[in-house]
């Protein structure tokens, strides 16, 4: 229903806004459309007046890449986000953006410096204790690749266009439609169930060989070998050169020295603090505390501060902004609260609730793993030296077998191996390189050497196909008795289906479900306040029953697969929502299709604007991409 209204509303509300939109740009003197030829191939792609800078679009990528590590993991590179299209999301992403930049410029937004600065320093990202942290903001601004100016220009940019569509936007969704699609959503219903599983019927014969034969043939992608590839691999792994590199004392003592930092833990403290911006209410606070008052109650009865606001958790010397409060933080023991203390921020009362000590690990404590740390370090360097040496000498003719042997390297032969990583046996290979592999062994042809790819692990490797074998049907000689198997399991599966389909016939003509159950000896199960998209908790039925029971009426029954057998469903009852019981969910709703509705209004804006301004996109700039082995080391 939602979709249906979506795709109704996208036919005339959003694109007459569009229109309009559009419609104002031509009062407003802008130029008819116009072609964007030029022959600058710096720019990775064009619109209007603005050019694609490729290093936004990698920083870009870098900072999805980022954020999805923390989901997928450390593995996560530029390959992978290339095959998930990502690059392309980023491309197009920007050059959205830009259109809605150009639309912003004709119709005279400007945003002035006093509100971009106002903007940044109320970004909760760049907060530390005490408000807007110089030195957080820096330290983000690094981690996802961006100067200051670049982001200063970035939020300008975005506060432009933003404006722009905000007044597109409309702050209230109709009641009827919000309450329509609200009961859609939170109808329940009660049902019982009962599972047929195939394990029901484990009397099944042996096929004759005239079923076998047919089963196999019928079935054919069951029983197909898949396509092999044999190869040869050089594979370099920082890991493997480390254990071969000497580190003397002298670089050990100098890895120390200069690594102090990191055997070095500094003092903690966890610290409650109350802040007050007149000196009179802060006395009261004191003279509170003097007398032996909670220090989170006194917090909470005159400084107007909850748990969560006074505790600054635990902290280092250099986290308070004031060497003068740190000092004083410092001083205090356990379980003792501070005089009232003065800044250019009010007046403060601090307390420590727990103290745990620093120090620095001697260096006979982190001798081993220092060692370990150093000798991986300049095995990563000698492997960016020597990846550049494999890739010259292959790049002067030869072979893998006589680069590995004037390198002192050894190639590894994977005899078989199909495109999910797993040889002949069905199991994964566990030996094979990382990155991507498998992308590259069945992008190359027969006979073939790949480029260096990196593995996103501190090495790279190359690879020959020698030989690919083509898929190829099993001999039903080579396997009988798993086709025999399958072939019993397929007979269980259609005999549970049967069955069920006579049950389903017998409720629907007003047999009981619960009287079927006694009769069969299967186990009756009530499921109650079933919805649409249970949540994870609930009980559940497969996907295809649960949407199947929302369209039966009342005393009737349906069924579906469900793994090993059937469910059976019998609708009992259906609870039709009260919206005005639920002030909380309406609001929710309605606040999710405004943003629904705004996401629809900004995509057909988008393309209203890709067609006025003209796009152009440099496609072998976008295919170069990420490319090259050894351009400099994996960020």
């Amino acid at each position: 229903m939602l979709s249906a209204i979506r795709n109704h509303t996208q036919s005339f509300v959003v694109k007459i806004l569009a229109a309009l939109l559009i419609g104002s740009f031509a009062i407003w003197g802008v130029e008819d459309m116009f072609d964007v030829a030029t022959s600058n191939n710096s720019a990775i792609y064009e619109i209007g007046d603005i050019e694609g800078n490729t290093a936004n679009i990698e920083n870009a990528v870098h900072r999805e890449i980022n954020n999805l590590r923390r989901m997928l993991g450390n593995n996560f590179g530029t390959d992978e986000a290339k095959s998930l299209g990502i690059v392309d999301i980023v491309l197009q992403r920007q050059i959205d953006e830009g259109a809605f930049l150009i639309a912003a410029r004709k119709l005279g937004v400007e945003i002035s410096d006093d509100l971009v600065r106002q903007e940044i320093q109320q970004n909760e990202v760049f907060k530390g204790l005490l408000g807007f942290d110089k030195d957080r903001f820096n330290q983000v601004l690094r981690d996802n690749f961006m100067s200051e100016s670049a982001y200063i220009s970035s939020t300008r940019n975005e506060m432009s266009r933003n404006h722009l569509l905000d007044s597109l936007s409309s702050d209230t969704v109709p009641k009827g439609l919000v309450e329509t699609i609200y009961k859609h959503r939170q109808e329940k219903r009660t049902i019982e169930t009962i599972f047929i599983s195939d394990d029901l019927h484990d009397d099944i014969p042996d096929p004759s060989e005239k079923e076998l034969i047919d089963f196999h043939k019928k079935n054919a992608n069951q029983f197909t070998a898949p396509e092999y590839r044999e190869v040869s691999v050089i594979q370099l792994k920082a890991s493997d050169l480390a254990t071969e590199i000497l580190v003397t004392d002298e670089e050990l003592k100098e890895g120390y020295a200069t690594r102090e930092d990191e055997f070095t833990k500094n003092e903690t403290r966890h610290v409650k603090q109350m802040i007050f911006s007149e000196e009179a209410i802060a006395q009261k606070a004191v003279k509170s505390l003097s007398q032996g008052s909670d220090f989170t109650l006194v917090a909470k009865e005159i400084a107007k501060m909850d748990a969560k606001a006074i505790d600054l958790g635990k902290i280092t010397y250099n986290h308070l902004p004031f060497s003068k409060l740190a000092d004083v933080v410092f001083a205090l023991d356990v379980e003792e609260n501070s005089t009232l203390q003065k800044s250019s921020l009010g007046w403060h009362l601090f307390r420590v609730d727990q103290i745990e000590a620093g120090g620095v690990k001697p260096f006979n404590e982190v001798k081993r793993e220092l060692q370990k740390t150093i000798s991986y370090e300049k095995a990563v360097d000698s492997l960016y030296e020597l990846a550049n040496k494999l890739e010259d000498t292959l790049g002067s003719g030869a072979s893998l077998e006589e680069a590995a042997g004037q390198l002192d390297l050894k190639v590894l032969k994977i005899t078989s191996v199909d495109n999910k990583g797993r040889g002949t046996d069905g199991n994964l290979i566990k030996t094979l390189p990382g990155g991507n592999f498998i992308g590259t062994t069945f992008s190359t042809d027969e006979g073939a050497e790949s480029p260096l790819n990196e593995t996103n692990d501190d090495g790279y490797f190359v690879l020959r196909v020698d030989s690919i074998t083509a898929p190829i049907l099993k001999p039903l000689t080579s396997i009988k008795r798993e086709a025999i198997e399958s072939w019993k399991a397929s007979e269980r599966s259609q005999k549970s289906r049967d069955f069920a389909e006579k049950i389903v016939k017998r409720i629907n003509a007003g047999n009981l479900l619960s009287s079927i159950s006694a009769e069969t000896g299967l186990k009756l199960t009530l499921i109650t306040k079933l919805v649409r998209n249970p949540q994870r908790g609930q009980k559940k039925i497969p996907r295809l029953l649960t949407s199947k029971v929302f369209g039966l009426q009342k005393g009737k029954a349906s069924m579906a697969r469900n793994g090993d057998g059937y469910t059976i469903a019998r609708l009992k009852k259906i609870i039709i929502p009260n919206p005005s019981s639920d002030k909380t969910g309406v609001d929710e709703l309605s606040t999710q299709l405004n943003e629904s509705l705004r996401r629809d209004i900004k995509e057909q804006l988008a393309t209203a604007l890709r067609d006025r301004y003209g796009v152009k996109i440099n496609s072998e700039a976008v295919s170069s991409l990420f490319t090259g082995a050894v351009s400099g080391r994996r960020r």
